[in-house]
């Protein structure tokens, strides 16, 4: 029984990227670890993106990660836009990652409304998105309800929303129980939501549990009933 618990600390270890700790134990225990399974869980954490933790396990290991196994992961991570784990990979080898593929996988973010990791790609690559760019993410950000980084694209690429997209934004936000971004676009917008979208809103909060939403929302849609 002690043999077995000691075997599931270990798997455990293994599992959660803890090779230096599993090889102790198994040292200590008398419990062999196979260079084949510890080879096979180093690339498990490539493929996780926990490069960190595959170095260390390398090291404990005794297994080398040669810069053609790095490169071909750092490859893997840039075309699945795992923009941290190619940077992390990139650093043990020493070489930077190339600008044109990261200017490229912020463009894919930005156009799909992903304005944090966009941004994130084209500042590694020591470039800026054009303001056509940013404005496109901005619309898309904000058709999505995402209030906050809609504004901010915006706001980079030096434009303003329309009244529209801010109550499209707006709605959306009321729909998804999203009250206060909801009440925030409408105001940026200049218009006011009906009570009946306003309740609903509030009995989404109400299913969700969360009270204090649902009392702002319907507050609000009191108030539209008292003007």
């Amino acid at each position: 029984m002690a043999e077995e618990k000691v075997i599931a600390y270990i798997k455990k270890c293994l599992e959660e990227g803890k090779m230096p700790e599993a090889i102790d134990t198994s040292k200590v225990a008398g419990v062999p670890l196979s260079k084949e399974e510890l080879k096979n869980y180093i690339h498990k954490y490539l493929e996780n993106g926990w490069v960190s933790r595959a170095l260390k396990g390398s090291k404990a290991a005794g297994i080398e990660l040669t810069p053609e196994i790095i490169t071909r992961y750092i490859e893997k991570y840039l075309d699945e836009g795992r923009i941290y784990s190619a940077v992390d990979a990139a650093k043990l080898i020493g070489e930077p990652l190339p600008a044109e593929k990261l200017v490229s996988i912020g463009t894919e973010y930005l156009i799909n409304g992903n304005l944090t990791s966009g941004l994130e790609a084209y500042k590694l690559a020591g470039k800026a998105p054009q303001a056509e760019l940013l404005i496109a993410c901005g619309k898309i950000c904000l058709s999505n309800g995402q209030l906050s980084h809609g504004m901010e694209a915006y706001k980079l690429g030096g434009g303003k929303p329309t009244v529209e997209e801010l109550i499209e934004c707006a709605d959306v936000c009321l729909c998804e129980g999203d009250i206060t971004q909801g009440l925030e676009a409408y105001e940026l917008a200049g218009k006011t939501p009906t009570k009946e979208m306003l309740r609903e809103c509030g009995e989404i909060c109400l299913i969700e549990r969360r009270v204090d939403d649902a009392r702002k929302a319907f507050v609000a849609a009191q108030k539209i009933d008292e003007v």
